[in-house]
């Protein structure tokens, strides 16, 4: 490859780039990090820097590991508002995921822990039962996680092998025009 070759491609490069821009931030939530509550609260409340470009995904998982059944996110200038249904709990640590992307395109996740100090609702199932209940529900669509997996695999293989074919292109492209 020769040298002008390599400017131009350098060039083409810094040419097409996006500026940089700062990615989305927290800068409040309801409950606040820390909390301790009495009992669980109605909804989520997640304040950021900018408006998102799309709703986001929250989840609140309780101390076992149990995710909450949680509502439509509603947007309202930089803040979202998820309805959380939670009917029973344990006391213990609560936390709060989010995946938000910011107006620059950019994904970005975060969590944040608050407290709930005493148990709540009844569970529907005791802690006997819930094993035998998972194992009933198994019916094979647990694969979803690793079909979407593969999907981003392929993604990367064919986006790299399209950025390879070009690069190659360019090459001989520059090896026939030295000749």
């Amino acid at each position: 490859m020769t040298l002008r070759t390599l400017l131009l491609v350098v060039a083409l490069l810094l040419a097409t780039a996006a500026p940089a821009s700062a990615h989305v931030r927290l800068l409040a939530s309801d409950p606040e990090p820390g909390q301790a509550l009495d009992e669980p609260p109605a909804s989520i409340r997640l304040t950021f820097d900018e408006q998102l470009k799309a709703a986001p995904t929250i989840t609140v998982t309780d101390p076992n590991g149990t995710q909450w059944s949680m509502g439509k996110p509603t947007m309202d200038g930089k803040a979202v508002t998820v309805p959380a249904d939670a009917p029973y709990g344990p006391k213990g640590k609560y936390t709060i995921n989010y995946r938000v992307t910011g107006q620059d395109g950019h994904l970005v996740t975060g969590d944040l822990v608050f407290d709930i100090t005493r148990s709540f609702g009844q569970p529907v199932a005791t802690q006997e039962e819930q094993p035998l209940v998972a194992a009933q529900q198994d019916d094979g669509d647990n694969l979803s996680d690793v079909d979407a997996g593969f999907g981003v695999m392929w993604f990367f293989v064919i986006g790299g092998s399209i950025v390879l074919v070009l690069l190659a292109g360019a090459v001989v492209a520059g090896a026939r025009r030295r000749r």
